[in-house]
């Protein structure tokens, strides 16, 4: 046998694309695809109305910022920073857990999570700076007392003698 244009081939070739053609991708034909199964009548999906799209800003950014909070509170010279954030993540997670409620966001342990550790940072917050405060209150007069001494101080002696008596005025 001769191989000639008119002969067939030896080995029957797949349908594919020509060349130049790019592939597609196979699937059914339009129309074809099965029903998908959906929420029972008159009630919606998790998501709420059909095409909602999830709103979890609110539960991220309160659970972030009731960290970030409790973390600044506990380091005592930023406790009023710390309960403001702390405030701003309670409020946060009251509207997070609203929307969550709504079944439009559905992150509600995020947002309940800032909502604690926004209020923990929050009352810490408060009594850390009212107690640093009224400290701060009691003890000005030892601190002017101190200030005056330094300013009088002639030389190390006198100087090391006021750090001394301040140590004793604030015990």
């Amino acid at each position: 046998m001769t191989d000639t244009p008119s002969d067939p081939p030896q080995y029957p070739t797949q349908p594919g694309p020509q060349p130049g053609q790019y592939p597609t991708q196979p699937g059914p034909p339009p129309g074809q695809y099965p029903p998908q199964p959906g929420p029972p009548p008159g009630q919606y999906p998790a998501g709420g109305y059909p095409g909602a799209r999830r709103r979890n800003g609110m539960g991220t950014a309160a659970l972030v910022l009731g960290v970030v909070a409790l973390v600044l509170v506990l380091l005592l010279i930023f406790s009023p920073l710390g309960g403001f954030l702390g405030l701003l993540a309670v409020i946060f997670g009251i509207v997070g857990v609203v929307r969550a409620n709504r079944r439009e966001a559905d992150n509600r342990g995020q947002a309940v999570a800032g909502l604690v550790t926004g209020g923990l940072a929050l009352l810490l917050g408060i009594w850390f700076t009212v107690s640093v405060g009224v400290w701060f209150s009691t003890h000005v007069n030892d601190f002017n007392r101190f200030g005056q001494c330094l300013d009088d101080a002639a030389g190390q002696a006198a100087r090391e003698e006021c750090v001394r008596q301040l140590s004793q005025d604030l015990e």
